[in-house]
């Protein structure tokens, strides 16, 4: 399985889990022209999740659905895409569906819109969990083998772009409200040693203004004695369990 990265900012999300067999798509914020530059086979295409409605995340999934991909989010996104067909369905939080050979369970986020994260299994890759545009997470997993996840401000970052005019008040209160930090994404994932058996984790969403991309990855890989990458556009990284 491999995790290929069409971008990953308030610009655009986009990513891909490519298995030997079968695609899952997740989010769809990206013109479906980036999509064609990482996927030569969109038959092996099985669906596309989307977290949240917000145009980041889901502009484009009315163009997915025309391509003949089945779109899976939540019902308040599902409502506001204005494509006349619609190809797939709205999921509900906590029950599991399947999407080909991929089974997924999507978990409330708590952002300022309805919004979804999920876990997300394939026997190639083992639990994949993905979480975004969430300033806090509720819920405790044994086994993870590989974590996406928001790390979009650090308090440093935010009080240094404050100082230098790089941002402004209502964007960090936002910031801290609805997405998540360093220090809040760090001890989630020490509770409970949760990545104890993870593999890596991914970095998703990191704000332009309010984040430290090389020190973001310094101070998680010392804290979770992991290998840790940063998502964006062009990141393709093989996650298979072995």
């Amino acid at each position: 399985m491999n995790i290929i990265c069409y971008g990953s900012s308030s610009k655009g999300n986009g990513y891909i889990l490519q298995g030997q067999k079968q695609t899952l798509l997740i989010e769809a914020g990206l013109p479906t022209s980036n999509l064609r530059k990482h996927i030569k086979d969109f038959s092996a295409i099985q669906g596309c999740l989307i977290s949240h409605k917000h145009g980041d995340h889901a502009k484009y999934m009315g163009d997915i659905m025309k391509m003949g991909i089945p779109v899976y989010t939540n019902q308040d996104t599902w409502e506001n895409c204005s494509t006349s067909t619609k190809i797939g369905s709205h999921i509900a939080a906590l029950e599991q569906i399947e999407i080909g050979e991929f089974s997924v369970i999507p978990m409330y986020a708590n952002h300022d819109v309805p919004c979804f994260s999920f876990l997300i299994n394939h026997e190639e890759m083992g639990n994949l969990l993905f979480i975004t545009d969430s300033s806090g997470f509720n819920y405790t997993f044994d086994d993870i083998n590989h974590v996406m996840i928001e790390c979009n401000w650090s308090e440093e970052c935010l009080q240094e772009a404050l100082i230098e005019g790089r941002t402004n008040e209502y964007v960090a209160r936002r910031s801290r409200e609805t997405h998540m930090g360093l220090d809040v994404m760090l001890d989630y994932l020490k509770s409970e040693d949760l990545a104890k058996n993870t593999n890596e984790v991914i970095l998703l969403h990191l704000s332009h203004e309010n984040s430290d991309e090389n020190q973001f990855i310094k101070i998680v890989s010392e804290n979770l004695n992991k290998k840790v990458y940063v998502a964006k556009n062009g990141l393709n990284l093989n996650i298979n369990l072995n």
